[in-house]
């Protein structure tokens, strides 16, 4: 099984104290995320060795953090390097594996000067039992500053290849951005040529789910022919209300958790912060 830890869109900016929408400031509330997940991760450890010590080992588990995206909030190196010293206090010292993927606030050189080896890419997915986890980049290649979206037909080849390869693994991929409208004001910032992405998941049931970050929300959806799960992912700082008019959800910080079982089944939880 795997345990895989989703935070996404932590918006952090150079100034530690600055804050954004809903008078929350980004660092500080990624810091109580990291925590809450560092606690989490010390938890199940523990369960874990109380098994074990009874003689019975179980399920093998995998414990994976991944980042969906927007981890800058203005684009400043300070705001990556706020990011990979929190990571590093919160995740490496708990010895989990922690991943990134690249969101429309990461289009500048500064996310792969000090992420690009954490950056999980279409052509070398996680794998572990019998699952891969495929990670997609849907940056823009024609404009850095839009907050669309766009699925490249590299990443589409790359993930045919693996299902083709693997057709009897179970298959999971993470993006930033949304596949589905998500009919609320977000929509405006859209992921082109999503119906590409589509067209797979109905001709590759092995995909067993998807998840993204971009709409600041727990968002659950099904796409396509074979009911295909797509979870959303609420942010480490403020929440977007799912409605026709930009708005400010009350809801708080969070992280989820989706585990992923050898038998293709998904159990996803929603923890705040």
């Amino acid at each position: 099984m795997i345990s895989l830890i989703q935070i996404s869109d932590c918006h952090l900016f150079k100034d530690k104290d600055k804050t954004g929408y809903a008078g929350i400031a980004p660092y500080h509330s990624l810091t109580r995320v990291l925590s809450a997940v560092q606690q989490y991760v010390a938890d199940i450890t523990d369960s874990k060795n109380q098994i074990a010590n009874q003689g019975n080992n179980g399920q093998e588990q995998k414990m994976i953090v991944l980042v969906t995206g927007d981890i800058s909030g203005d684009n400043s190196p300070e705001s990556y390097q706020h990011f990979t010293a929190l990571m590093e206090q919160y995740i490496e010292s708990e010895n989990i594996d922690w991943f990134v993927l690249a969101g429309n606030h990461d289009n500048n050189p500064h996310f792969e000067s000090y992420l690009g080896s954490r950056h999980l890419q279409s052509a070398n997915p996680i794998s572990f039992s019998n699952w891969q986890i495929h990670g997609m980049d849907t940056r823009t290649s024609g404009n850095m500053h839009t907050a669309a979206g766009e699925v490249k037909e590299s990443d589409l080849i790359a993930l045919k290849q693996s299902l083709d390869a693997l057709p009897h693994f179970n298959h999971l991929v993470a993006l930033h951005h949304h596949i589905l409208p998500s009919k609320s004001w977000m929509d405006k910032h859209f992921l082109a040529n999503a119906q590409h992405l589509e067209s797979l998941i109905n001709e590759n049931p092995q995909i067993k789910a998807l998840i993204h970050g971009h709409i600041h929300s727990p968002l659950r959806q099904e796409i396509g022919t074979n009911s295909t799960p797509s979870y959303g992912s609420p942010s480490t700082c403020w929440q977007w209300q799912m409605c026709d008019e930009f708005g400010v959800s009350e809801e708080a910080p969070g992280y989820q958790v989706i585990n992923l079982m050898d038998n293709g089944t998904i159990d996803v939880n929603v923890t705040e912060v």
